[in-house]
């Protein structure tokens, strides 16, 4: 499952305007990407201009921001669709809990052609807690200096579409 994205911009004199239900339905709902049950569809409103924006890469890096925020909230699993690996397996037996800290955010850089993005050199903390294999409770804290976020741009029927990997 992809996430997509909804930013109003101008690039080329062209305005696009992105959009996607993925995102609109995070952006709208309190459940935050990797925390969804897959369903056949998801009913979401949003709204989205097009708007002539200076800089296409800075409005995609807000979006991707806002929905780095959403995937390092707490939660009792590593979320899905946010490039987050927390190895909590390793030192765990079972995990209850696992916190995030955002120490910088990925940075977003489009492709020449229009197609893909990369948003990549993130720092991110997780502390896993959980049951140890002797059944004590323990934190164990994993920290990544390249924390990623990829994604492609497509065009379907005149409007552009930005989905997070």
């Amino acid at each position: 499952m992809k996430r997509s994205g909804i930013v109003g911009l101008a690039l080329g004199g062209a305005a696009l305007v992105l959009v996607g239900a993925g995102i609109a339905w995070w952006l709208t709902s309190s459940t935050a990407p990797g925390d969804a049950v897959a369903r056949p569809s998801v009913s979401a409103s949003a709204s989205a201009s097009a708007s002539v924006v200076a800089d296409p890469t800075a409005a995609v890096q807000e979006q991707l921001d806002r929905y780095a925020d959403a995937c390092a909230k707490p939660r009792d699993t590593v979320p899905e669709h946010c490039g987050i690996v927390v190895p909590w397996a390793a030192d765990l037996a079972g995990l209850s809990g696992v916190a995030f800290r955002i120490e910088k955010y990925p940075v977003v850089v489009l492709s020449t052609d229009g197609r893909s993005f990369d948003a990549t050199g993130g720092v991110l903390v997780a502390t896993a807690t959980g049951t140890t294999r002797d059944g004590a409770t323990a934190s164990f804290t994993y920290r990544t200096d390249e924390w990623a976020l990829r994604g492609d741009i497509a065009v379907d029927n005149g409007t552009t579409v930005v989905s997070v990997r």
